[in-house]
């Protein structure tokens, strides 16, 4: 009986974590499409880069098209080279995070690349939407640029959010970060502001590089709004199954916690508090692997802004 009750128990499991890992390939599939319709549709006919490889895909695809003319559009596809330029940081990624974080990762580069590769004409799209648009006034250049940087910015937090990536520079600061310690904000931000020059370089205004500064900061906001700021986070968990959360917490995330007995001050009943640190990448399947034991459990998350002590870093899964 108590092996048919283990069984059924494993089997619910790998159902839900079917159902999660569906739920998590379609909010990939999802973000990434508004992502780069953003990047097409909005970014391109304001002449602002975005960021990371997509920033640097369409910087290529003007150069090719100073040094060239009348080079052919497939050779200027900001999603050829989107596809491209990921593959060398999908094979590092492989060595140095989960294999789980470069499956999703790959969903979102191929959904990115199908979609920007030259399908969609962000300017003829626009200027068919709203006939007298002036697409060369910094009025309508600044206020494409702000809506350009709200949606990435959703679209990229809500990837981070749920344990995925956008692919490109996301992979190359996860591994700077786990393995040398430094921000993925600061590394991102230094590599998207050298291509925010160039860009505006290569356009020959200043505006542009502006334009590029504004939008870095507005997804950058919009980011850290939707997913964390905070590298570490400590998560209580208030619970009557105790043993169940222990066990379901050192089996999925493979962190050690800490447990009080508390008492509820309204209905004085006896439960636990098991706190936990851990880095803000594994929110997501923390919480999973809580809900999977305990549904009615109160969880508290909080941010740490400085850990002291052996706190070993993980891959992201």
């Amino acid at each position: 009986m108590l092996e048919e009750l283990n069984l059924s128990n494993n089997n619910n499991t790998v159902k839900a974590r079917i159902i999660n890992d569906l739920i998590r390939g379609l909010i990939v599939i999802l973000s990434s499409i508004l992502y780069s319709l953003s990047v097409v549709i909005l970014l391109e006919p304001a002449h602002v880069i975005s960021v990371g490889l997509s920033a640097t895909s369409q910087i290529l695809s003007k150069t090719l098209l100073l040094i060239n003319p009348n080079i052919p559009s497939f050779f200027t596809s900001i999603g050829l080279y989107v596809l491209i330029f990921n593959i060398p940081l999908l094979i590092i990624g492989f060595k140095n995070v989960s294999h789980r974080f470069i499956a999703f990762t790959i969903i979102s580069i191929l959904v990115q690349s199908i979609t920007m590769f030259g399908f969609f004409n962000g300017e003829e799209m626009l200027t068919n939407m709203v006939p007298d648009v002036e697409l060369t006034s910094m009025g309508t250049r600044l206020f494409l640029t702000i809506l350009a940087g709200l949606f990435c910015g959703f679209s990229i937090g809500v990837a981070l959010r749920y344990g995925t990536s956008t692919g490109g520079v996301d992979i190359i600061s996860q591994v700077v970060n786990f393995k040398y310690g430094y921000s993925t904000g600061v590394v991102q931000l230094i590599i998207n502001i050298i291509l925010a020059i160039i860009n505006g370089l290569i356009e020959h205004d200043i505006r542009a590089t502006f334009l590029t500064f504004i939008f870095i900061i507005i997804c950058s906001i919009t980011i850290d709004k939707i997913h964390t700021a905070y590298n570490f986070l400590r998560i209580d968990i208030v619970t009557t199954k105790k043993e169940e959360v222990i066990s379901s917490l050192l089996k999925e995330v493979n962190r050690g916690c800490t447990v009080l007995n508390v008492e509820g001050g309204f209905t004085k009943e006896m439960k636990s508090d098991v706190f936990m640190i851990i880095s803000s990448y594994e929110l997501y399947r923390t919480k999973r692997a809580i809900k999977e034991v305990d549904k009615n459990a109160f969880i508290i998350i909080s941010p740490v802004k400085r850990i002291i002590g052996a706190f070993f870093k993980r891959t992201i899964v």
